[in-house]
């Protein structure tokens, strides 16, 4: 076959050109250190790097709910161990009260304490995380206890029970709130015998009734208390195990993305050679021709 000037040069700019395709890919890895710049560069390590990324957008959405909810729970042990403290300081007043030996100033005293023990309940039961009011189950937009003078207990609950859920792994969900009136109306109660006790002096009542509710409400307290941390520690764990599937599919993530940087180095230097060795050859081929020595 004839072999024409043309055909070299035409067959020299195709090399020229692949070559500088390849020096500029290998640039690019070098430089974004991605082993993939486009879905074809390599359309199935494309749909992997998809799949994985998807996978820790749902990781992070998990994790989210989890912490959300520990952040939930924690409120909520904090706010039932106030209310514990409040009904342990009263069962001590009662108990001080009963003993038949304090004048009716100290009784009085009693009383006022009481009140402002119940009050400060109150500001327990409305406690809030962030906007919303934890106690109040779905209502989670309005107080869930408001004062009531009407009420024996001196309050009225307006609560909408339901449960609080939040999804902290794949399918499974964990009711985070304490139905409020569970928690609260037999403390409520128990200060409202005892006050009402104190009021008339009848004092085997506080020694008795009112001891053995105040003892029945923290119990109660103390249940919740329980289900609580239980909870709590369940979802540390699922935070412990959502943070190694992140890690690992980072881990595999970088094994389909990232460029190696040694291989792309050395790559890059090898099509560098091929290039000015590409020049070196067609500057040979475009050697002068006779019309240039008879100009």
């Amino acid at each position: 076959m004839r072999i024409t000037g043309g055909m070299m040069i035409t067959t020299l700019l195709a090399d020229l050109r692949r070559a500088q395709e390849r020096l500029s890919t290998y640039q690019n890895r070098l430089a974004s250190g991605k082993q993939v710049q486009r879905p074809s560069d390599d359309p199935v390590a494309t749909v992997d790097s998809l799949r994985l990324r998807a996978r820790l957008a749902e990781v992070d959405r998990l994790r989210a709910n989890a912490e959300d909810a520990r952040d939930w729970l924690e409120i909520t042990d904090s706010a039932l161990d106030r209310a514990t403290q409040i009904l342990q300081r009263a069962r001590e007043l009662a108990i001080r009260a009963a003993s038949g030996t304090l004048p009716d100033s100290s009784l009085d005293a009693i009383a006022a304490e009481v009140q402002q023990l119940r009050d400060h309940l109150l500001e327990v039961a409305n406690t809030t995380l962030g906007d919303a009011y934890i106690f109040g189950g779905l209502a989670t937009q309005q107080p869930p206890y408001v004062a009531d003078p009407a009420s024996a207990t001196g309050v009225a609950y307006q609560g909408i029970n339901g449960p609080v859920e939040r999804e902290v792994a794949p399918g499974t969900t964990v009711a985070v709130n304490v139905p409020g009136d569970a928690a609260f109306d037999p403390a409520f109660d128990a200060l409202g015998q005892m006050a009402a006790a104190l009021a008339a002096r009848d004092l085997p009542t506080v020694g008795g009734a009112v001891v053995a509710a105040l003892d029945d409400a923290i119990d109660g307290l103390l249940r919740f208390r329980a289900e609580v941390g239980a909870k709590v520690n369940r979802i540390e764990l699922g935070l412990y195990r959502l943070d190694e599937i992140r890690i690992d599919t980072e881990r595999l993530l970088s094994g389909v993305e990232d460029a190696d940087i040694a291989e792309t180095a050395m790559r890059l230097s090898v099509s560098e050679a091929a290039y000015r060795a590409a020049l070196m050859a067609g500057a040979r081929i475009v050697q002068p021709t006779l019309m240039d020595f008879l100009r």
